[in-house]
């Protein structure tokens, strides 16, 4: 029998927990199952000699890919990828990842060019394909473009983000065919509100288009963003979502963390406070670790493992919160996706990291849980993206949480 080697084992006060990171799973066993394991490791296991109590353990292994007869392969396919349709926008919000003072000048990817890329995604197994920008309502072709990826290239789940302001019945109503949820990002709760990150007077626009997306078929998900400012407020996010009859899951501020964002940016406290209302709420946070409150196995965010996203030239990056021509893969009009994750240097430096190897997180009993957070912020915080993340209070505090009520029930 083989052990797969992309599992971790951990001690605690209470017992040991097995993480198997190729599939999430997370195992609490006691010290007879470690040895059991060793046993499995240095090829010492005889089957034919198990008690009922080790054969029941040992099924258990094999059917959650914990052992296998044959030896395991680990390369991780990415899953999922942001496909940036247009650096153009009609809006100016504060702290975008995609903003640039040239935007709306800028030449995007041409038709074949996109169809091309979203061939390459689902030749290397993309399942989520996330359609962003600027704002790709923008792009005039886009019904064709979401078509063709859910007909043509047949990926399992098209997301497509908006900001909600651009209203044509038409399109939006096209959307409902082939594109399986629309995510219309959010900055206030209410038209009365002060707008905290975007253009005055944008809130009634906003519902007007969810009301349309709705009628027409859509499954529309609202995605505000978590900053300093609002963070006391994210309750009525949540009965928003209600009254207006969406899903709804948060993203949350990252950016330089200094000059003007400063004063946005989540202290301590506040992110003490998302945590505690992130379990207390079910709500989940966008491309983090704090989707539920199950405990999922990690030991890496995913940038550019199960994660990639091909900027508005065609480069390609490890996320979307990594688009620094630093960390370019490659370039979809010249090379293909497959080749590039296999001969890139930058893609090599990503495979390689796991949170064992992050500055700060390589003690810690939560680190297989959060799996070292976003690089990107390390990026943001510290200039290099092998360091901790600057919103580890944030993470700490969830499994802290999450944990304690686990076992004790």
């Amino acid at each position: 029998m083989f052990l797969n080697d992309n599992i971790s084992v951990m001690k605690t006060d209470e017992m040991y927990l097995l993480f198997n990171f190729s599939n999430g799973i997370v195992a609490g066993v006691d010290s007879q199952a470690i040895e059991f394991l060793k046993r499995v490791k240095t090829h010492q296991l005889n089957c034919n000699d198990l008690t009922d109590e080790e054969k029941e353990f040992f099924t258990y292994l094999v059917e959650n890919d914990f052992i296998s007869d044959v030896e395991f392969k680990n390369e991780q396919p990415p899953v999922t990828a942001y496909l940036h349709l247009t650096n153009k926008c009609n809006l100016h919000c504060v702290g975008c990842y995609s903003f640039d003072e040239r935007r709306n000048r800028c030449e995007d990817l041409s038709t074949e060019e996109i169809l091309n890329a979203i061939d390459q995604l689902s030749d290397v197994g993309i399942q989520n394909l996330v359609f962003s920008g600027g704002e790709p309502l923008l792009r005039k072709n886009i019904i064709q473009i979401v078509e063709y990826a859910k007909i043509v290239a047949k990926i399992p789940n098209v997301i497509l983000i908006t900001n909600g302001t651009i209203f044509n019945k038409k399109i939006l109503s096209e959307l409902s065919k082939f594109v399986d949820t629309v995510s219309v990002s959010l900055d206030t709760y209410c038209s009365d509100s002060e707008p905290y990150l975007r253009d005055k007077g944008i809130f009634d626009k906003i519902m007007r288009s969810i009301s349309w997306l709705k009628e027409s078929g859509n499954n529309v998900n609202i995605i505000p963003t978590i900053h300093h400012l609002n963070s006391s407020n994210l309750l009525e996010y949540v009965k928003l979502a209600k009254e207006i009859g969406t899903t709804i899951s948060f993203s949350i501020l990252s950016a330089c963390f200094e000059g003007e964002l400063m004063s946005y940016l989540p202290n301590d406290t506040d992110l003490i406070n998302i945590s505690e209302f992130m379990i207390e709420s079910d709500a989940p946070i966008n491309d983090s670790a704090l989707e539920d409150k199950t405990l999922v196995a990690r030991n890496y965010c995913g940038a550019g493992t199960s994660m990639i996203a091909i900027g508005t030239q065609g480069n390609v990056y490890p996320c979307h919160m990594l688009m620094y021509d630093e960390y370019c893969i490659g370039n979809i009009k010249y090379d293909s996706i497959k080749n590039m994750r296999e001969k890139s240097a930058n893609a090599r430096l990503f495979k390689s990291l796991n949170v064992d190897k992050i500055e700060g997180c390589s003690q810690c009993q939560f680190r297989y849980l959060c799996g070292g957070g976003c690089r990107a912020r390390s990026k943001l915080k510290f200039d290099v993206v092998d360091k901790v993340d600057p919103y580890c209070r944030l993470f700490k505090t969830y499994y802290n949480k999450v944990a304690t009520e686990i076992i004790s029930n």
